[in-house]
């Protein structure tokens, strides 16, 4: 290697500071992607070609990646081969975002194909209930529970609509130059008095810059991952958020708990809708989260929090 930029650092998850210079290309990539890389190299460098291009897919930072990773060979005036620019280019998250249009359009379909017989279903309970309940004898113990029964389920399907309807329809951000302290502050708020076995504990560094955010979808942000931070530890724990600026000027937003933990084969799909590792969740929770968090043009990743529990990393761009 002659040369690496700061970016290829930070997809192939090496430090900033590392001393890449000298080395072999093989030395910077997980198992897996030496092989198909090297490949692409020799390629471009002893094959012949100009230039050459392929997507794979590498496991980096405990996620997995598609990357489109393209070669294109140095050669002298004599065209003898002096070695090759290798350019990575992440599409993970424009993938992510295709599984996300293609979810939101199902769910946008449900919604309107479950939601409309669901009044006639609840409104023609009732009325069975209604009339029963008129009669001299009263209203039979299997009619009410069956009616109740229905009116139930009716009203949970609603609930499951609903979530359906706000996922598909999210409205664009309405971003303002903000202060990052005053939405966790807005968010926090909201569990004043309300979790008495849990600790929720701020550390926010003092000069902190504005970041450019829609500060009620951003406090959605923090209360969703706060509300499962204390669903997963049963209650009882300590509950982190920290907010800081990393050497590169992005904002970084954690929120950790002390609870079991995410499960490593989980963690790729946890963004995706309708996927849930609780026993009742839609499975929209996150993937609400993670598109708000895209539409600001950031970035959010689950890593485990040492010694125990989960740690959602929220990266944002600071406001220019």
């Amino acid at each position: 290697m002659t040369t690496v930029n700061r970016a290829a650092l930070r997809l192939l998850d090496l430090e900033l500071d590392a001393e890449p210079v000298g080395r072999p290309l093989a030395a910077l990539l997980p198992p897996e992607g030496r092989g198909p890389l090297e490949e692409l190299m020799a390629e471009v460098v002893s094959g012949g070609g100009q230039s050459a291009a392929r997507g794979l897919e590498l496991s980096i930072g405990g996620k997995t990646c598609t990357l489109a990773a393209s070669a294109t060979s140095l050669r002298d005036e004599a065209g003898e081969p002096l070695g090759a620019i290798l350019v990575l280019e992440d599409l993970t998250d424009l993938m992510r975002a295709q599984k996300i249009a293609a979810w939101r359009e199902v769910a946008r379909r449900l919604a309107h194909e479950i939601k409309n017989p669901l009044t006639p279903i609840q409104l023609s309970a009732e009325r069975i209930r209604k009339k029963y309940a008129e009669e001299a004898d009263g209203l039979d113990d299997i009619v009410e529970e069956g009616t109740a029964s229905i009116v139930r389920e009716v009203a949970t399907l609603k609930n499951l609509v609903d979530e359906f309807t706000r996922f598909a329809r999210l409205p664009a951000p309405n971003p303002v130059a903000a202060r990052i302290q005053d939405v966790i502050a807005a968010s926090l708020s909201l569990y004043n008095g309300v979790h008495t076995n849990v600790t929720i504990r701020e550390v926010c560094d003092p000069d902190l810059p504005r970041v450019l955010l829609d500060p009620d979808q951003m406090k959605r942000v923090l209360v969703n991952l706060l509300d499962n931070a204390v669903e997963a530890m049963g209650g009882q724990g300590t509950v982190t958020i920290e907010a800081r600026r990393d050497a590169t000027g992005i904002v970084r937003l954690e929120v950790a708990d002390d609870g079991p933990g995410i499960r490593e084969e989980d963690r790729d799909r946890l963004f995706l809708p309708y996927f849930s590792t609780k026993k009742k969740g839609t499975g929209l929770g996150l993937a609400i989260v993670h598109r708000i968090v895209s539409d600001h043009h950031g970035r959010i990743r689950v890593e485990d929090n040492t010694p125990r529990g989960a740690r959602f990393v929220i990266e944002l761009p600071a406001a220019a």
